[in-house]
């Protein structure tokens, strides 16, 4: 058996938990009750100094958990006092406990009167005063801290955005920020064990004068002299055993919860600094000192004596301030000890060209740094990006709408500035490669649609994400442009905005094997048997070509778990990315068919003619595992040229989506012919297709 771990720090609170019982329960002899009487005397002026010692109030966040252990160890001290009292108590003080009748008997000084009026006092000080204050400044400082979260947790992403600090020191500083207002906000709920032991403690004292003095006239025979002098001495020497750690307790809570977290320096040596840095207020005052000892009646010698002491300390750091060279300064300034310096040149050197080498490697580290996805912005954008941004709260935003909408966690973006850009621009960058760049107005509004023939006094531009007419007007025009239908959106929306689509639009470029790493251990964390099983017939670069190509084609890989499974079904039969993508496919025909559904909840399809779309099947190829649709020119031009009219027909009826629907083993091979040639019309294959969903054929591609 290990004693050392038997007798653990963890076990003096168990002790102490097991004694509140104990005291509460089991009557207590009197040297017993001494000895946890001392105990919670000295735990009251432990916590004090440490308040005075810790440099900030959060590096004690135990504090209102000991707060609430404090206030039950003495209220059941309260209980076993107020129990030896009432049965011990006509034997005399000394016969309940030394220390409460020494206490009592030092403050009542054989006149009960001044006893009980000095205990009030002291009572009216703890509740009145002490316990008041610190239960307020709690309240508002928990409110304030909690208000300011926000604003905090913005800032640490800002810098982190900005490239200021790393994930790591942002992750200090959230999990400080959440430890202070933890805190602040268990600061003002343990404030009020503060507040109801103080008036637990007025109840209990009134308890016991009162029951004590009945107690002693009709059960012990005592007159009301003797039983008022016998229960007034233990009532009041118990009201200061209990008051007295009770306001220290109290004082303890008010330094620890006006006290700043910001402060770099302890309690007394701050206090002391700040007190003293103006050294003419003390001189001022030890002048005013002396002025007053001139006064007839006024205690000369005291004021004399603290007015000459006072000008001294002024004149001594009004000295050191000056950087005086006398004995006094000498005497009372404190030694800076400078570090060693040596006076080999040859190692100077070799320390000075090392640092060097590590700057110089920090600095190309810094460079050959691949960010994934980074706004650079001209330097009138950089305000946009300052204090309470919008642009970075809705950065942030957009990081957690890809996450929903497509199934992956983006890069962070980061953002700086590029002189290279005109004051009003902002570029995207894909892995270092410019893809989009545009222009706003950041003191201006864009205003686009608008009913027809209305007009907007204004500039007139092409909006930047969708090429749009649109007009930059001022913010006065607000109204107006909302009044005559337009879409009116600041600089903030539309730079997120396009980075929003831009970011979907490449998204299979940003996706890495190290995504699909992450995606897959999570869901190894629920489904460890699918996982396994899966992992062990396919590979994560197999998973990733088939991501790939489902976000090319826009479809999200929300449901990774399914898409996992199938590639596993498959894998042990083919390597092929083609077949793979097209059974991951199938086996996401829900997903897909509620995709591409209309508004109205209606799939509209449009289909190729049996005739010709067994003509294309045809002339499919094979070339080492790879299918190729062998047609001509001519064939290619009427397929493209009759889509496109096909669905302008479509669309003119007011549908918004239509989607080609073809046999599997062309889907692939037709959508290709498609992208090639700017068609935009999503291509499904049969077995995509939910059979329990609503869809409408539209028409019949023939030619």
């Amino acid at each position: 058996m290990n004693i050392k771990k038997i007798f653990s720090k963890d076990l003096i609170i168990v002790a102490l938990f097991v004694s509140i019982l104990l005291i509460i329960i089991v009557p207590l002899p009197q040297e017993i009750l001494d000895f946890f009487l001392v105990i919670s005397l000295s735990l009251s002026v432990l916590i004090l100094l440490i308040s005075l010692y810790i440099q900030k109030p959060s590096d004690l966040t135990t504090f209102p958990t000991l707060i609430l252990i404090f206030a039950l160890f003495r209220l059941a001290l309260n209980i076993a006092t107020t129990r030896s009292i009432l049965s011990e108590g006509h034997n005399g003080p000394d016969a309940v406990s030394t220390i409460i009748s020494a206490f009592g008997q030092f403050v009542v000084g054989g006149n009960m009167v001044i006893g009980i009026i000095v205990f009030i006092i002291l009572v009216l000080i703890n509740f009145m005063v002490v316990t008041k204050g610190a239960t307020r400044v709690a309240e508002v400082t928990a409110r304030f801290t909690l208000d300011s979260m926000p604003g905090k947790q913005m800032a640490i992403d800002a810098d982190l955005n900005a490239g200021f600090i790393d994930d790591k020191e942002a992750q200090i500083r959230r999990k400080a920020l959440i430890s202070e207002a933890n805190f602040y906000g268990a600061m003002d709920g343990s404030s009020k064990f503060v507040k109801g032991d103080a008036i637990a403690g007025i109840i209990i004292t009134i308890v016991n004068l009162v029951g004590g003095i009945l107690i002693g006239l009709f059960q012990h025979d005592m007159t009301m002299a003797e039983s008022g002098e016998v229960y007034t001495i233990l009532t009041i020497g118990d009201g200061l055993v209990a008051q007295l750690p009770a306001l220290i307790l109290s004082t303890a809570t008010a330094i620890i919860i006006t006290r700043s977290n910001m402060d770099e320096e302890k309690f007394a040596s701050q206090s002391i600094s700040q007190l003293t840095k103006d050294s003419k207020s003390l001189i001022l005052v030890g002048i005013a000192l002396l002025l007053f000892g001139f006064i007839p009646g006024f205690p000369t010698g005291i004021l004399f004596v603290m007015g000459i002491l006072m000008i001294f300390i002024g004149y001594v750091i009004t000295a050191i301030n000056n950087k005086e060279d006398n004995a006094l300064t000498r005497f009372f300034k404190t030694e800076v000890v400078k570090p060693k310096v040596s006076d080999d040149v040859g190692t100077l050197k070799e320390k000075k060209k090392s640092m060097a080498v590590a700057d110089e490697s920090q600095t190309i580290e810094n460079i050959m740094k691949l960010e994934v996805l980074e706004l650079k912005l001209g330097i009138r954008l950089l305000q946009l990006v300052q204090g309470n941004s919008e642009l970075l709260d809705k950065i942030k935003a957009i990081r957690k709408t890809i996450a929903t909408e497509l199934g992956f966690v983006i890069p962070q973006i980061r953002i700086s500035d590029d002189s290279n850009l005109s004051a009003n621009e902002y570029q995207l960058y894909l892995k270092r490669i410019p893809v989009v760049k545009g222009k706003v107005e950041i003191d201006k509004l864009l205003a686009m649609g608008g009913l027809a023939n209305e007009k907007l006094v204004g500039l007139k531009v092409k909006e930047p994400v969708f090429s749009l007419d649109a007009t930059w007007i001022s913010n006065d025009l607000k109204e107006e442009a909302l009044m005559k239908g337009f879409t009116v959106v600041d600089a903030p929306t539309i730079i997120s905005t396009h980075i929003s689509e831009i970011i979907k639009k490449h998204s299979e470029d940003i996706i890495t094997r190290q995504d699909i790493v992450d995606i897959v251990e999570r869901l190894r964390k629920d489904f460890p048997i699918v996982i396994d099983e899966a992992m062990k017939v396919t590979s994560y670069g197999s998973l990733l070509k088939v991501c790939k190509d489902l976000l090319h084609e826009k479809i999200p890989i929300i449901d990774m778990l399914t898409i996992i499974e199938a590639v596993a079904d498959i894998a042990e039969f083919t390597k092929a990315p083609e077949i793979l993508l097209e059974h991951v496919r199938a086996k996401l025909y829900r997903l897909i068919t509620q995709k591409f559904k209309d508004t109205d909840g209606i799939l509209h399809i449009v289909t190729i003619k049996p005739e010709l779309e067994q003509q294309f099947i045809g002339k499919l190829q094979e070339h080492h595992g790879v299918s190729q649709l062998m047609i001509s020119i001519a064939e290619i031009n009427n397929l493209v040229t009759k889509t496109k009219k096909l669905l302008d027909d479509i669309e003119a009826k007011g549908f918004s989506k239509i989607c080609m629907v073809v046999d599997p083993v062309l889907r692939k091979r037709i959508s290709e012919i498609y992208e090639k040639f700017g068609l935009q019309v999503s291509v499904l294959s049969h077995a995509e297709l939910d059979s329990k969903a609503n869809f409408a054929i539209e028409g019949t591609l023939e030619f």
